[in-house]
């Protein structure tokens, strides 16, 4: 590791894109803690009206994720971030605006978390390439470490916060203040815009475009499983914004500031994920997605049988340490393997992968919820996760020789 590589994750561009990420997941969090809880209340309950909420915000993912890889390549991922940040707090304020109207219904909430969508989407894919043309391709694990410790201890307070503000005023502030809270990032990403350079060519042609699905197909079976992987997590494993609102509602009988503590609870074992990852060496295996895959689907299937609520939440914790080990793995090794004019297909392919198949994930869980209980729909995508990464490793062994690479240096 060279002392220059090192610099590059000490550098005051890099701290200033972690604060405004540490800003905005605070924003996010509050936002996704009220917006599940309102959507609980506003469908009286039902798990569909859950489902419908999910759907709307992730929907865009599976619509527009192959635009939003090239809209990264072809500007500033820096400019694409401010724009998008913009808008997400447009709908914010609007969804804030329209509870203390009283106008709101669930359907104009999804049609207004759509629109939220939409923005994350075009923008998730140009956080991910800034990410590494600020610490470049050396240090992008731990750079992704780092970013992803600071913003879990955003998530700690956001989904706290937002459960003591909807007690003490009610719904509607929570999104106002979240709203507000975008303003500093958009101002902080315009500026990273001017001084931060691109890493290198990353054009692509329209007929690699065009060939983007394609292309998939070729890739590396290492890499298609990673992708099938994230799929499965990410499309039916990872719904707690289903499961957790109707197992504090209608299992444990909580409240709203309980309700919060479950995300708090996840983001404290997503900051002891990002730490022990900033440890790792700084290219991961090829297999090494299923192993933490397989840790998450025994923690949510342990979760989901837990009697009482402390074993529950404190299960939480190794649920959201896993998933973040499992995020930043799969996300580092596609983004140090993909070549740089693929590198927007690679990422909009697992990002769809990953999120856009939510929104079918959504349905099937809140039907299992409907029909068998709200622990089988934690338990039966568990299962699946850690059977099929079960399989993975007991089947495709990693032939990906560990890289001579020393181990990451602990932040300080």
């Amino acid at each position: 590791m060279t002392e220059q590589a090192v610099s590059r994750v000490r550098s005051p561009e890099f701290r200033w894109l972690v604060s405004v990420q540490t800003i905005s997941m605070v924003g996010n969090t509050m936002t996704n803690t009220a917006l599940f809880w309102l959507a609980i209340h506003l469908s009286g309950g039902h798990a569909l009206g859950l489902a419908a909420v999910s759907a709307s915000q992730f929907l865009p993912m599976l619509v527009l994720s192959r635009r939003a890889g090239l809209l990264a390549v072809r500007h500033r991922p820096a400019r694409v971030l401010a724009v998008t940040t913009a808008v997400e707090s447009l709908g914010a304020l609007s969804i804030g605006l329209s509870l203390t109207a009283g106008l709101m219904t669930l359907w104009l909430l999804c049609l207004l978390s759509c629109g939220i969508g939409c923005a994350q989407t075009l923008g998730q894919p140009a956080g991910q390439i800034f990410m590494l043309d600020l610490v470049g391709a050396d240090q992008l694990r731990r750079g992704a470490s780092i970013s992803s410790l600071t913003t879990g201890i955003a998530k700690i307070a956001g989904p706290a916060l937002a459960g003591f503000l909807i007690v003490v005023m009610g719904t509607g502030p929570v999104f106002l203040v979240d709203a507000a809270s975008f303003c500093g990032v958009v101002v902080v990403m315009l500026w990273l815009a001017r001084v931060v350079q691109p890493a290198g060519d990353r054009a692509e042609d329209p007929a690699a475009l065009a060939r983007r699905f394609r292309w998939v197909l070729d890739l590396p079976r290492r890499i298609q499983l990673t992708a099938a992987m994230a799929l499965l997590i990410g499309g039916f494993g990872y719904q707690f914004e289903i499961t957790n609102p109707l197992m504090a509602t209608r299992v444990f009988h909580l409240g709203a500031v309980q309700f919060g503590i479950l995300g708090t609870l996840m983001a404290i074992g997503g900051i002891a994920g990002s730490y022990y990852s900033s440890h790792r060496p700084s290219r991961p295996t090829g297999s090494e997605f299923a192993i933490w895959a397989l840790a998450f689907g025994a923690a949510a299937c342990i979760a989901a049988v837990m009697p009482v609520p402390w074993a529950y939440e404190a299960m939480m914790v190794l649920v959201g340490g896993t998933i973040t080990l499992f995020a930043i793995t799969t996300t580092v090794y596609i983004r140090q393997q993909a070549p740089p004019a693929q590198l927007g297909a690679a990422l909009s392919a697992y990002n769809t992968a990953y999120i856009g198949f939510v929104p079918a994930g959504a349905f099937v869980i809140a039907a299992i919820a409907a029909l068998a209980g709200v622990r089988w729909a934690i338990i039966a995508p568990g299962a699946a996760v850690a059977i099929f990464a079960l399989a993975i490793l007991l089947l495709a062994p990693d032939r990906v020789q560990r890289s001579q690479t020393a181990p990451a240096v602990a932040p300080k």
